[in-house]
C-alpha cells in the first residue's frame, strides 16, 4: 500500500474512533462541532481547488468528490472536523478564555500541518500538488520547505473563526430545540466559510502587493503571539499537570497516529536527517501536543 492510501486510511480509522467516542459518552456538543467544522472544510477545499487554480489533488484517493482536476478526498473534509474536535478538547483543559482558546485550537493543527504538509508535497507524488512551486527544502517569504505561507495563515482564519462560534453559540445551546441546534450547526460552519473567504482574499491580494512577504510574517507573527499568549495565561492561572491517559486516550491516540504518521514519512524521506534543526521543532511540537493530550481534566465538552 502507498502512502497516500495508508493515511487516507488512518483518517478514516482515528475519525471513527472519535465519533464513536462521542456517540458512546453523548458528547452530543462534539458532533455538532465536527459538523460545523466538516462542512466548513468540504466546501473551502473545494472552493479553493476550483476558484484559486494554485494546487490540486491527486487522483490517487480511494474516494474523492469532484472531478479531476477539482476532485477533493473525502477524508480531508472528514478530517477538518475531527482535527478540530481533537484541538478543542486540548486547548479547553488551560481555561484561556473563548477567543485564546479559539486561537490556540488553530494553532495546534496549524503547527502538526508544518509537518504534515513538508511530508505529504513529497510522498507517491504528492498528496497534492502546489501549481508552479518547486519542490525544496529553503525557508523563505515565498515557501515553508515548498508549502507557501497563505496554506498555514488560512487554518488561523479557520479553525478560530469555526471554533468561537461554537463557544458563544454553546452559551445558549440549552434554550435551543433540535431544529434551532441544526441550523445553529450549519450557520456556525457557513461563518468559518465566510470569515475564510475575506481574510484569505485579504491576504492573497497582501500577498501579491509585498511579493508574498505579508502571509509569511502575518502567519510568524500569529504563530509567536498566540503560544506566547497561552504561555502567559497558563502562568498566571499556575495550570496544574496530572495524567491521565485512561481519561483522555481517544484524543492522545488522534494526535499520536498523526504526528507518528508525519515523524515517520520525514524520517523516511531524509528532512529530518538533513535539516536536524527542524527535526528538534517536530519532536518539540508532536511531545508538548501529546502531553496536552493527556493531561488530567474534567469531560472537555459537556452533554447536551
Amino acid at each position: 500500500m502507498n502512502w497516500i492510501n495508508g493515511f487516507e486510511l488512518l483518517c478514516y480509522c482515528i475519525t471513527v474512533m472519535l465519533l464513536t467516542d462521542a456517540i458512546i459518552h453523548k458528547r452530543w456538543t462534539e458532533l455538532r462541532l465536527f459538523c460545523s467544522a466538516a462542512l466548513a472544510g468540504f466546501i473551502l477545499e473545494l472552493l479553493a481547488v476550483r476558484v484559486t487554480g494554485i494546487y490540486h489533488y491527486s487522483p490517487d484517493f480511494f474516494i474523492d468528490l469532484g472531478f479531476e482536476p477539482y476532485q477533493f478526498p473525502f477524508f480531508g473534509g472528514l478530517m477538518w472536523g475531527g482535527l478540530t474536535v481533537s484541538g478543542l478538547r486540548v486547548s479547553r483543559k488551560l481555561h484561556l478564555g473563548k477567543l485564546l482558546t479559539a486561537l490556540f485550537t488553530g494553532w495546534l493543527i496549524v503547527s502538526m500541518d508544518m509537518l504534515l504538509d513538508v511530508a505529504a508535497i513529497r510522498l507517491d507524488g504528492g498528496f497534492w500538488v502546489w501549481e508552479g512551486r518547486p519542490i525544496t527544502l529553503d525557508v523563505n517569504c515565498h515557501m515553508f520547505m515548498s508549502v507557501i505561507w497563505v496554506n498555514f495563515l488560512g487554518y488561523l482564519f479557520e479553525t478560530p473563526a469555526v471554533v468561537y462560534f461554537f463557544l458563544k453559540a454553546e452559551e445558549k445551546a440549552d434554550k435551543r430545540s433540535i431544529g434551532k441546534l441544526i441550523l445553529q450547526t450549519l450557520l456556525i460552519g457557513l461563518g468559518g466559510v465566510a470569515v475564510v473567504g475575506a481574510a484569505s482574499g485579504l491576504s492573497l491580494f497582501l500577498n501579491d502587493m509585498t511579493d508574498e512577504w505579508f502571509a509569511c510574517v502575518a502567519y510568524l507573527f500569529l504563530w509567536t503571539l498566540i503560544l506566547c499568549g497561552m504561555m502567559v495565561q497558563a502562568v498566571r492561572q499556575k495550570l496544574s499537570f496530572g495524567i491521565s491517559i485512561k481519561q483522555n486516550w481517544t484524543t492522545l491516540v488522534f494526535w499520536g497516529a498523526i504526528y507518528g504518521y508525519c515523524l515517520v514519512a520525514l524520517w523516511r524521506l531524509g528532512i529530518i536527517q538533513t535539516l536536524p534543526v527542524y527535526g528538534v521543532f517536530a519532536l518539540c511540537v508532536t511531545v508538548f501536543t501529546l502531553l496536552l493530550s493527556c493531561k488530567s481534566n474534567k469531560e472537555p465538552l459537556p452533554a447536551r
